[in-house]
């Protein structure tokens, strides 16, 4: 289409309406040679038009050409080092860059990606640095766990995930949510390997909260675990009950897994379920976890925050041990 202005125009768009990144596009297709906007589309308001997306709409949709070739795939290392810059958490739902731009959660939905990626992408998410995810919850047939096995090297035929599936659903009806828990996930399906013998076994746990004249709040942990066949009781304190748990766990490890001490707990999520139950709700905890490689989040739920915590703390130390690299 041909612009009826005659004079060299640029656009500057905000995202008032959510109409940021399309009126920046009709105006480049309407003649405009200079688009303004940020990355990520932080700004004022409700922020300026996000020039990731007009990047990757004008090269991947539009057919234009506005960065060197091949520096397109480098859209999702940008917007990330961006929002590490400015100390923002990037955005899981951001087109084309986001952890969940090209995840994909129903059954059926899964079954069909497994024959043909194209079926539910728009375009293929390596263009951009990114790459696809399957997620799992209720709503996962047998094919998400499969490709979830794939994804990570875990050996489970097609029957054995069964198992896996029926006890997701079973554990999301109380509380539980694997879709940002993956790692749990995967443990799920490793625990169904033939073979498989998890880095330890939990006896027993338990912590203790005080508070003591001229030192405050005081927590004290205590683990019973065995370790290839030794018992080990370990305690250790910790500003929480928490960290008086983590402590615990890595001193009865260390010696066998020298290399949990690259493990470190990056955030900690915690989120009441029915709070119509008051202090007898259910809590929710969801623990990041990251190494120098590799990042892993995990779950756990009970009316005990603790029991909670400690589940959440265990999948991601035996992920950590077993799985990340």
């Amino acid at each position: 289409m041909k612009s009826s202005i005659d004079h060299p125009f640029g656009m500057h768009t905000h995202n008032d309406s959510d109409c940021g990144v399309v009126n920046a596009l009709v105006g480049v297709r309407e003649g405009a040679t200079q688009v303004q906007g940020t990355i990520n589309g932080v700004g004022e308001r409700c922020g300026n038009a996000n020039l990731v997306s007009i990047m990757a709409d004008l090269e991947l949709k539009m057919g234009y050409r506005c960065l060197p070739k091949g520096n397109i795939q480098y859209l999702h290392d940008l917007s990330h080092f961006v929002a590490e810059v400015a100390n923002i958490a990037p955005d899981e739902h951001l087109p084309f860059v986001g952890k969940s731009a090209f995840a994909h959660k129903g059954g059926v939905h899964v079954a069909a990606m497994r024959r043909s990626a194209q079926s539910y992408q728009h375009v293929e998410p390596e263009l951009v640095g990114n790459k696809m995810r399957v997620v799992v919850s209720d709503l996962s047939g047998r094919g998400n766990l499969l490709s979830k096995a794939e994804e990570h090297g875990v050996e489970v035929e097609g029957e054995e995930v069964l198992p896996v599936l029926n006890e997701i659903k079973e554990l999301e009806s109380r509380g539980f949510s694997f879709e940002a828990a993956e790692a749990s996930v995967t443990m799920m399906l490793k625990r169904q390997e033939y073979g498989y013998k998890p880095p330890f076994d939990l006896i027993d746990f338990s912590v203790n909260v005080e508070h003591r004249d001229k030192r405050g709040i005081f927590a004290e942990a205590t683990v019973k675990v065995k370790v290839q066949g030794e018992l080990f009781h370990t305690a250790a304190e910790g500003n929480g009950p928490v960290n008086a748990l983590d402590n615990a766990l890595r001193k009865a490890l260390i010696s066998f897994y020298p290399q949990v001490v690259d493990f470190h707990l990056s955030d900690y999520k915690v989120r009441i379920l029915d709070s119509d139950h008051g202090t007898e709700a259910i809590t929710r905890v969801l623990i990041d976890t990251r190494n120098s490689t590799s990042r892993w989040s995990t779950v756990g739920a009970s009316t005990n925050i603790i029991e909670a915590s400690w589940r959440a703390l265990a999948d991601s130390f035996e992920y950590g041990l077993m799985v990340a690299h």
